[in-house]
């Protein structure tokens, strides 16, 4: 029988249990070697379940979060069997131990800053018809994507410069969509500075101009490496 993992926490638990989960099975916490599992009993592995099944998947990681410091899971976590999940969190126990203590007192903030389509654009009558003007065509198109790049770095430098003394870690993130660049920013901070810090982004914002959104607090899904992620 297949398992959802949503999370891992330090044992024990203290909260408000029962929980609903994915498709409506129950949240279970099942304990060992100190550390306890968050689950649902599933019929069937889903890797792409409809969204208002993956908002309650984070429903119950932010609940969860709300009691204590957790090591949150992307959705498709899945173990097969109990014993399976007593393995991962023998084999784990150090790892989540060490990412636990570090997580304490801690919640995720977001950043995400949209940016224009940059770039060289010609009109059709425009196109170069010769190699010579293709090739000078490409090369400043080049350019200008260099000269984003370097604009881009520095403006998230600035905000990565701007939470400093806030921040315990950051992570950031460029991305393209339809023609726009995205720019992502995450930023590992204590419960305690969430107030202090969105003073901050108000500030930054009004001196930078750009199109900027922030979000948070959340479970920290950013700073959860990779190898915390059980294997089936």
């Amino acid at each position: 029988m297949p398992y959802l993992v949503y999370c891992i926490m330090k044992a024990p638990v203290v909260g408000d249990l029962p929980m609903t989960g994915v498709t409506g099975k129950a949240v279970s916490l099942i304990t060992a070697h100190g550390l306890v599992a968050a689950i649902s009993e599933l019929d069937s592995m889903e890797n792409a379940p409809p969204v208002a099944e993956l908002l309650v998947y984070g429903r119950v990681i932010e609940e969860l979060f709300r009691m204590q410091a957790v090591v949150p899971m992307r959705y498709g976590c899945f173990l097969d069997g109990l014993p399976a999940i007593h393995r991962v969190l023998a084999e784990k126990q150090r790892l989540y131990e060490e990412l636990l203590k570090e997580l304490e007192g801690h919640v995720e903030m977001g950043i995400r800053i949209l940016l224009p389509e940059q770039g060289v654009k010609l009109q059709p009558e425009a196109q170069p018809t010769d190699g010579c003007g293709y090739l000078a065509m490409r090369k400043a198109h080049y350019q200008v994507r260099d000269q984003n790049s370097l604009q881009h770095q520095a403006l998230m430098d600035r905000y990565v410069q701007a939470f400093y003394g806030l921040q315990c870690k950051h992570r950031t993130e460029t991305a393209t969509r339809d023609g726009a660049v995205i720019l992502s920013l995450y930023y590992l901070i204590p419960k305690s500075q969430v107030s202090r810090f969105r003073e901050t982004f108000q500030r930054v914002v009004e001196q930078e101009g750009s199109k900027t959104l922030i979000s948070g607090p959340w479970p920290p899904y950013n700073f959860a490496c990779p190898e915390t992620t059980p294997e089936v």
